[in-house]
């Protein structure tokens, strides 16, 4: 197991450097103590008004984050802006990351994301991995985009990597998850506690990292090939294994499947055996959200619909669920920490390119 987030919840940034100072002298003892290994560190703020608060913030946190090697949350929408504008701040502070909330479909939102896209795509198509929309309830989580500080104050909470973990038989399953997860809450609580914030729990959401793949944990465990009959059954096992583990948790909690994040589901979609319609129907058994999904430049009015139909998925599990897509001009997209992705068409939820021999 690995932290594969430790997230730090702010409200202004008056004491941003002291707090910060603190936190990295707890991580660095605690995971040394317990033998853990931080990913990723990051700073999680409340939702913005207007352009010139995004702005002085941003400003502000920047040269504080990158400084110390912290990624944060801080543009976080509950109203459109302009898109142009938007797009230019995700340019000028690359440690940023930004998340829309869309509490049921609002076609003045779903406007806003498909002309951020646009924007996105002709400026650097890859920071759109930064943007997501949280659909359905509001939720608070360490999972970058969709990450927004919604009690205020200040506090901690931690993302965990797993899948590696899951080695295991299908009779042994719920005891791994239980202890995996309950050795990464000691971990966050601990840290809460040194730096006297508080501790808002574990989002045990199950998530892949290239090699470390879900789907493998799906295939390995349940004897299932991914995308076959029997998916949806496992996944659903999972979730709720995750669901009985008696530890403080925050956020989704549920089996993640980011398309470019996870190899096997890469190619279990070029091998045919998976696309874009049955990974959304995996959503009813509580699949966090369509994620890091590459799709072509010339299908983004479509994502105005593909919003609709989420929109009644999360009415209907009555759970949030996450959108975040890649614009793209080519059969694939080259992602920096995790190779070649397909592109994926909205209309026939299968890759673009020609399937391998």
């Amino acid at each position: 197991m690995k932290i594969r987030g430790a997230a730090i919840f702010v409200d202004k940034d008056s004491r941003l450097n002291d707090l910060l100072a603190r936190l990295d002298t707890a991580l660095e003892e605690v995971s040394r103590k317990h033998n853990l290994q931080v990913l990723t560190k990051r700073i999680t703020l409340p939702f913005i008004g207007s352009v010139d608060e995004a702005k002085s913030m941003l400003k502000v946190i920047e040269p504080i984050a990158r400084r110390r090697g912290y990624v944060y949350a801080g543009l976080n929408l509950m109203n459109p802006l302009d898109p142009s504008v938007v797009a230019g701040l995700m340019s000028e502070y690359g440690n940023t990351y930004a998340s829309i909330w869309m509490p049921e479909y609002s076609d003045d939102i779903a406007q806003f994301y498909v002309s951020l896209l646009r924007e996105i795509a002709r400026r650097n198509p890859l920071d759109a991995r930064r943007v997501a929309v949280l659909v359905g309830d509001l939720i608070e989580t360490p999972y970058f985009p969709a990450s927004i500080n919604v009690k205020g104050g200040e506090g901690f909470s931690i993302a965990l990597l797993y899948p590696g973990d899951l080695n295991v038989g299908l009779k042994e399953l719920y005891g791994r998850i239980r202890e995996v997860i309950l050795r990464g809450s000691e971990f966050g609580e601990e840290v809460a506690e040194r730096v006297n914030v508080e501790y808002r729990g574990v989002d045990a959401s199950l998530s892949p990292w290239g090699s470390e793949s879900v789907v493998g944990v799906v295939e390995g465990v349940f004897s299932v090939r991914f995308g076959y009959p029997g998916t949806m059954a496992a996944i659903g096992t999972l979730n709720r294994f995750i669901a009985e583990v008696p530890a403080l948790k925050t956020g989704f909690n549920e089996v993640m499947l980011p398309l470019a994040e996870d190899e096997k589901l890469k190619l279990r979609f070029i091998e045919g055996y998976v696309d874009l319609g049955k990974l959304a129907s995996y959503l009813q058994v509580c699949v966090a959200g369509v994620d890091m999904v590459p799709i072509p430049v010339g299908e983004l009015d479509l994502v105005k619909n593909l919003l609709m139909d989420l929109s009644e998925l999360a009415r209907a599990k009555g759970r949030p669920i996450g959108l975040r897509l890649i614009p793209s001009t080519s059969h694939t997209v080259s992602f920096k920490d995790f190779g070649e992705a397909p592109t994926i068409s909205l209309v026939t939820g299968r890759p673009i390119g020609p399937r391998p021999q």
